[in-house]
């Protein structure tokens, strides 16, 4: 399987949109973690900053940590502290932080060594919140519909939630749990072309040009209104534990 161009992707990125159900699901995790000012927060591969300006937006510290020297860039524009590091050997001392979140992060390689790291940094009671993908979405998201290799390719790169709850017992993080989410998105018909144009997704620089083309020519003859409004679902499945002693959030 090839390497994503990590800057490629920073571009894409202005296609994408962070949802309210994002928000909601990293303003959880903030909360379950009991931040506020003083706390520290790290989210791997973090991208632009969306969800570290939700935490920090409640008094913690949030820290992006991407592979992406223009991700990091595009953080620090926005006031947020960010740095270019790995999240297979974060740049953080052990038993720092009070919450390390992922979103959408751990397919980029190595997961079960991201979460080693996501529970040496994690302090004494902290949490580790890692969201992806369930097995369901991928034979049934809208972009597996018209390129059809994304399925296959995502179901490799992806990690198994029951395997990173596995891994998170393995770990000896405690109160491991999952929760599942379906989200809907509703966004015209030009703009999500627009979005797979520019990449707006890490798989499609894995997916054959001219199967994109296809797929796109297909869609374009189905749906040749720009303004037509697509809804479409997501299917996600967050895990999370805490990391043995220290105080507990009530």
């Amino acid at each position: 399987m090839g390497e994503i161009d990590l800057d490629r992707l920073a571009a894409g990125y202005a296609h994408r949109r962070t949802s309210e159900g994002a928000r909601r699901r990293v303003a959880a995790a903030g909360a379950a973690a009991g931040l506020g000012p003083g706390s520290v927060a790290v989210d791997v591969g973090g991208g632009r900053g969306d969800h570290a300006e939700v935490l920090a937006a409640g008094g913690a510290r949030a820290v992006v940590v991407d592979r992406s020297p223009a991700m990091a860039r595009a953080a620090r524009d926005r006031g947020l502290a960010a740095v270019v590091g790995d999240g297979r050997c974060l740049p953080l001392g052990e038993g720092t932080a009070d919450l390390v979140y992922f979103h959408l992060s751990l397919h980029y390689g190595g997961w079960e060594v991201m979460l080693a790291e996501a529970a040496r940094v994690a302090r004494p009671g902290g949490l580790v919140v890692a969201w992806t993908f369930a097995r369901e979405h991928f034979r049934h998201s809208l972009l597996a519909r018209w390129f059809p290799s994304i399925a296959i390719i995502d179901e490799a790169r992806f990690p198994d939630p029951d395997h990173v709850w596995a891994r998170m017992r393995v770990l000896r993080l405690e109160d491991v749990t999952q929760v599942a989410e379906t989200e809907t998105v509703s966004r015209g018909a030009g703009d999500w072309e627009a979005a797979v144009r520019a990449g707006f997704i890490s798989t499609l620089q894995l997916v054959d040009p001219a199967e994109v083309e296809a797929g796109l020519a297909a869609f374009h003859e189905e749906h040749p209104d720009p303004e037509e409004v697509l809804q479409y679902r997501l299917w996600y499945q967050g895990v999370m534990g805490r990391k043995p002693g220290g105080p507990r959030v009530r």
